[in-house]
């Protein structure tokens, strides 16, 4: 199965994305908050990312720099 971390701070769009990708048996997990998202990385291994470019607290382009640097 592949496994996926969608960070997403629109709670409505992350449950969406989430059923639909659900029907084709991909395991979705949800954050809203990219900080806690970089503690799940280091914790746990995914097979996709989904990013939101417009998160809070941390941008989604430098959450993207921030997990480059962590896990070259």
């Amino acid at each position: 199965m592949i496994k996926i971390l969608m960070i997403e701070d629109d709670l409505e769009l992350a449950e969406i994305l989430t059923e639909y990708l659900e029907q084709f048996e991909f395991e979705v997990v949800t954050e809203d908050d990219p900080f806690k998202a970089v503690s799940i990385l280091k914790l746990e291994p995914f097979d996709l990312v989904i990013l939101d470019l417009t998160l809070p607290g941390m941008d989604g382009l430098t959450f993207l720099k921030k997990i480059k640097q962590e896990f070259p």
